[in-house]
């Protein structure tokens, strides 16, 4: 700088260099400081030798200490004030982006409806951070999750990121030792209660469960687990079981925590997901014996579930406990549950956690009283006469635990079977118009496409749908959609003109195996009934129509677009003895499964329900509320008593209530396309 004469920039800058230089010295002597201070205190409380981990520099106490109170004085008298996470050991700060091993992710609830449908028991999770891959940019491949339980999406097959959560305890217990002369003694030692930490290889995965433990040995047991943050260590369910089996009076199952499964997050997906756009998680750092008390606290509640204690309420306790622990992580940060819910409408935030309440009754406790409906309700008969071509199904209400959790779209839903085969059961959902139409006749509305179910025309009728590469969706294309074309359709018309005929219609052999066309088209016109245009459904005034042919009428004005619906997708229930108490299809659904009911309607009632749907609209965010408002009334209609009906609402009022919450959060989802911006309440 001299010799350049610029004397000016030394003048300047040298100030703001000095104090750097002061500031880096000052972070050397409290380091320093800090690491003998922490020695000479775990002296005093102990005589015993130092672990590792008390020997090791605690370089997350450190930065916490640094967060919360900034850089204190070089007075060598000063005890540090306040400073509680280098007095007492005890921390917890936001680091939210950075996430390493030992970090806990705590979710905050947003708008996305997927945290009500698939994935429930992501709302309100905590989650602990096992393993960080080398480049988390671009991750690692993933060798041991079977295919078929890897989510579709971008960069599909790679990890970044792993985890457990914390807190999903169940009822259930694992027991080690398959030896029937074994003692009380020995059986008791070699059994393990278990955690759900995760969807891959999880409790319910085809290829077997991955089950891992925690513990808080330290050096005892370095060389056979991976450390994880201060104490907690993690290592695999057989070396726990090993080191038990050696030391049986050094260690004990209770001393883990025993987790089935684990999550994962690809490349840049948990990027996505705490960036500003969704903020769906706050990343914490926390001193590792505030974590391993949270999980003794749950502990405790789940040994009061599998003693028997209380049965009735087993789920709640269980599901409780995990909130319990999900708020108190927050109050670590000062943040109070309703700054941490302030996105959702009251509403909204009921409806999800109501959802997690039916998951945790059906995933956190095994053996429990099924309360999804009252036996004495059920008609046990054989419904195998009734199901046939032509006739009427519709979902029962209150509705099972199941049809929440997985088949949301059948909620409320009225059912014309189609087919009724030896391998399967064939089925249209009536009152589903989705966000697409097809433009018959220039003079009239357009008429809505309807969403029949998760089996879309061209693949039901190739049969090809039963192939595994279907099933997976292997090309990676598909992300979230329901069936493969949905999109070819999605907001927009299809035009009379861009329709395929074909000109060699023989009238003699109207059927629909041959129809090459990507919809199925069905009508009610009892006048072209009795002139055979079209193939009749049983015994019922339905009639499949090739779309050729309906077009045609359509255009000569014999046919009416209210005698008209054009279906995108079918349900397909497919039959196998082992599938099942009564070997599947739709009958399993009704006689096994109590999910669905055969109703005889007269032609009065289908011709009301009939009108009714037809005038449904192409599914809109204006048009969401009324069209399920639709489907409800013409369910209603369906009804043999009234009575009953009415009786039943009232005695299961908030499952109704949650079903139809539940069947507008698919809705709006999966056919509207719209998960983030849609309100959804209960």
């Amino acid at each position: 700088f001299i010799r350049r004469g610029q004397n000016l920039i030394i003048t300047k800058y040298l100030p703001l260099m000095l104090t750097t230089a002061l500031l880096l010295f000052a972070i050397c002597v409290l380091a320093d400081a800090f690491v003998s201070t922490t020695h000479h205190r775990c002296s005093e409380r102990s005589s015993t030798p130092l672990s590792a981990a008390d020997e090791e520099i605690d370089w997350r106490a450190f930065r916490a200490s640094l967060v919360q109170n900034g850089l204190p004085s070089l007075d060598n008298n000063s005890s540090g004030g306040d400073n509680t996470a280098t007095t007492s050991n005890s921390y917890a700060h936001i680091t939210t982006p950075l996430v390493e091993v030992g970090s806990i992710l705590v979710s905050i609830p947003t708008t996305d409806l997927c945290q009500g449908l698939d994935q429930q028991y992501w709302h309100r999770s905590v989650v602990l951070i096992t393993r960080v891959c080398d480049n988390p940019a671009n991750g690692n491949i993933e060798q041991t999750v079977p295919d078929e339980e890897l989510a579709m999406g971008e960069k599909r097959g790679k990890w970044s990121y792993r985890g457990i959560m914390l807190n999903r305890h169940t009822n259930s217990m694992l027991f080690g030792s398959d030896d029937d002369t074994a003692t009380i003694e020995e059986y008791e030692c070699d059994t393990w209660k278990i955690q759900r930490g995760g969807d891959l290889l999880g409790l319910d995965s085809n290829s077997g469960t991955q089950f891992a433990c925690l513990h808080r040995f330290g050096h005892h047991s370095d060389a056979a687990s991976s450390k994880l943050i201060g104490n907690i260590s993690y290592t695999t369910l057989s070396i726990a079981q090993a080191l038990c089996n050696e030391n049986p009076t050094k260690y004990h199952p209770d001393d883990f925590m025993t987790f089935g499964g684990f999550c994962s997050w690809r490349p840049g997906q948990l990027e996505r997901e705490m960036g500003e756009d969704r903020s769906e998680w706050i990343v914490l750092s926390v001193d590792w014996q505030t974590i391993w008390d949270e999980l003794q606290l749950q502990r405790e509640k789940a040994t009061q579930v599998i003693a028997g204690d209380c049965v009735e309420e087993a789920h709640e306790i269980l599901l409780n406990a995990g909130t319990d622990m999900w708020r108190h992580f927050l109050e670590k940060i000062g943040m109070r549950e309703e700054q941490a819910t302030s996105r959702l409408p009251a509403g909204q935030l009921g409806f999800y956690d109501s959802m997690l309440n039916v998951w945790a009754e059906e995933q956190l406790v095994r053996g429990s009283v099924n309360k999804d409906h009252d036996k004495d309700d059920d008609d046990d008969g054989d419904s195998s006469k009734p199901i046939r071509p032509g006739a009427i199904a519709r979902a029962k209400s209150p509705p099972t635990n199941d049809m929440l959790l997985y088949d949301a779209e059948f909620l409320r839903s009225s059912i014309l079977v189609l087919e009724e085969r030896e391998d399967c059961t064939v089925g249209v959902i009536l009152n589903h118009p989705m966000s697409a139409a097809i433009e018959c006749k220039e003079s009239e509305d357009p008429l809505p496409i309807r969403y029949g179910g998760p089996i879309d025309i061209e693949t039901w009728r190739d049969g090809s749908y039963r192939d595994e590469y279907y099933e997976e969706d292997g090309d990676g294309d598909n992300d979230d959609e329901v069936y493969e074309g949905f999109l070819d359709y999605q907001n927009n018309e299809v035009n009379f003109e861009d329709l395929a005929f074909d000109d060699d219609v023989n009238d003699e052999d109207v059927g629909f195996e041959d129809d090459e066309s990507s919809f199925l088209w069905i009508h009610r016109s009892e006048a072209l009934g009795l002139k055979k245009v079209g193939t009749r459904l049983g015994s019922s005034k339905f009639w499949l129509i090739k779309e050729d042919e309906a077009l045609e009428h359509i255009q000569a004005g014999t046919l009416q677009l209210h005698d008209t619906m054009v279906f995108s997708s079918v349900s397909i229930w497919e039959k196998g003895a082992e599938l099942g108490q009564c070997g599947g299809g739709l009958r399993e659904q009704v006689d096994s499964l109590h999910s669905m009911e055969v109703v005889e309607v007269d032609d009065h009632q289908m011709d009301a329900v009939w009108q009714l749907l037809t005038k449904q609209n192409v599914l809109t965010k204006e048009s969401l509320d009324t069209n399920i408002d639709a489907t409800i009334k013409a369910w209603d209609m369906m009804s043999a008593d009234e009575v009953e009906i009415a009786q039943n609402h009232y005695r299961h009022t908030s499952k109704v209530r949650l079903a139809t919450a539940a069947l507008k959060a698919y809705l709006a989802r999966n056919l509207l396309g719209d998960p983030l911006n849609t309100l959804v309440e209960l």
